[in-house]
């Protein structure tokens, strides 16, 4: 509201350090001339200065501990509603440094307030000395691992950059703008290019050779329980290693396939299904949600009725117990229609004969 409290907090209040000055600033931003009536909340004083906060509460505690600034009239925010009301401070602008004090009395008794004396606001002191860090001055420990920048100048023949076994980057010493030497080296260079034909397991690294077999990060039983579905995989990713997938997508996959193999597919053709494509050269997910969706593109047709060499499926043997293979019935094309659809015999589809329940 007026400039001469933020010239005051700007160039002479006796602050510690760029927080206090930036807080004390913002709160003369809507001070009165007189330093008074400043009520921005803490969160706007946070976001101009730049703060946390509740770094703002702490440091507002300590300029009042010190008499920078002092609890005022909190009528002059009375119009706020209370649980949104801010803290009124009156910055304590020392009498004595008001260029114009005339001025600023006729200001306050315009307002109604008491003119402004030597001793409502005295001097105020210096700020105390900012704290310095305790290893100030004390020479920093020298790395012994070789990890991070390290110098050779000055080291023993046991350092790292003189054997250029350390890791990280080497300062082989300054140069003139003409000679190579100077700058850093890296003594183990990465390749720009990585290798993209490398085979990508269906686990991370690290959680494949998991104890329990866990993967995606999902912890699963140390002992897989075998079916048909888990075997066959298994079988798949012995003969092509790109495709083998162990712990939890193993066993989910696995009950896929098994149930596919119960409504009639082959494992000639789960085969083709699975390991029929070879795998995408960029892979953005794991090998077992690939598989999982090729097993999903292959469920919304309909099931093969032969297999590769033309022959009917055999019977599918689950443990002691033989499962017929169920019955599939030629396409035929209805009478009234003509839809395709399936029966052992030509006649009607199954939407025309519930609209003639008594047709043949």
């Amino acid at each position: 509201m007026s400039l001469l409290p933020i010239l005051w907090a700007l160039k002479t209040a006796p602050v510690i350090d760029a927080e206090e000055r930036a807080i004390l600033v913002t709160l003369a931003e809507s001070a009165w001339s007189d330093g008074t009536d400043a009520f921005p909340s803490k969160k706007t004083i946070a976001d101009i200065a730049k703060i946390d906060p509740k770094t703002v509460q702490r440091r507002l505690k300590t300029l009042v501990t010190r008499g920078l600034i002092a609890r005022g009239n909190q009528a002059a925010a009375a119009y706020i509603p209370e649980h949104f009301r801010p803290t009124v401070y009156d910055l304590m602008i020392p009498y004595s440094w008001f260029p114009d004090i005339v001025q600023v009395n006729e200001e306050r008794r315009g307002k109604g307030k008491p003119p402004l004396t030597p001793f409502d606001r005295p001097d105020l002191s210096e700020a105390p000395p900012r704290k310095q860090r305790a290893d100030k001055g004390k020479p920093r420990k020298k790395r012994q691992d070789g990890v991070g920048s390290t110098s050779p100048q000055g080291e023993d023949s046991e350092s790292p950059g003189q054997t250029g076994q350390g890791v990280g980057s080497t300062s082989p010493g300054g140069g003139d703008y003409k000679s190579q030497r100077g700058g850093l080296q890296d003594p183990q260079p990465s390749p720009t290019n990585p290798r993209r034909d490398t085979p990508r397991p269906s686990v991370p690294a690290d959680s494949a050779a998991a104890a329990d077999g866990g993967t995606d990060g999902a912890k699963v039983p140390s002992q897989i329980s075998r079916n048909p579905g888990v075997d066959l995989l298994t079988a798949i990713g012995n003969e092509k290693p790109e495709f083998l997938l162990t712990g939890k997508p193993l066993v989910d996959q696995g009950r896929a396939v098994a149930g596919m193999l119960l409504e009639g597919w082959s494992p000639e053709q789960l085969r083709q299904v699975i390991a029929g494509r070879p795998l995408p050269e960029q892979i953005t997910t794991t090998v077992g949600a690939l598989v999982a969706s090729r097993l999903r593109q292959a469920l919304a047709g309909p099931v093969p009725e032969t297999v590769g060499d033309g022959t009917y499926m055999q019977p599918l043997s689950v443990g002691v117990a033989t499962l017929p293979r169920p019955t599939v019935h030629p396409m035929q094309n209805c009478n009234r229609c003509d839809h395709a659809f399936r029966a052992p015999e030509p006649g009607l589809c199954r939407p025309c004969r519930e609209e003639t329940p008594h047709a043949q």
